[in-house]
């Protein structure tokens, strides 16, 4: 039974710490790219259309691809991107802000 408890306990750590692996590695990204333009305060990502979707402090959302390609899902996100960088393209997935807001975490 005890060996149970800890294999199940174990697991659930794998599950939340991989998480949060994936939320400091597009974190890192976007730092990387645009600076400090953003604060980071609040970070949530979400897994959508084999990307992850970022939403950086309740307004600015991005959605990278699995070769680490950022593109940006509104305006907001456009506007910060393109104070470092040249212009950002849109995300060429069907979710919007909304979308993504309600699934990530």
């Amino acid at each position: 039974m005890a060996k149970r408890i800890l294999i199940y306990f174990s697991l659930i750590f794998l599950l939340f710490s991989c998480g949060n692996n994936e939320k400091e590695r597009v974190t890192e990204l976007l730092k990387e790219k645009i600076g400090t333009q953003l604060p980071f305060n609040d970070v949530k990502i979400a897994e959508i259309e084999n990307g992850t979707a970022v939403i950086v402090d309740n307004d600015w959302c991005f959605w990278i691809d699995s070769d680490d390609k950022i593109y940006c899902v509104n305006g907001s996100s456009r506007s910060v991107y393109r104070v470092n960088n040249p212009e950002c393209e849109l995300a060429p997935i069907k979710a919007m802000y909304l979308d993504i807001e309600k699934l990530a975490k």
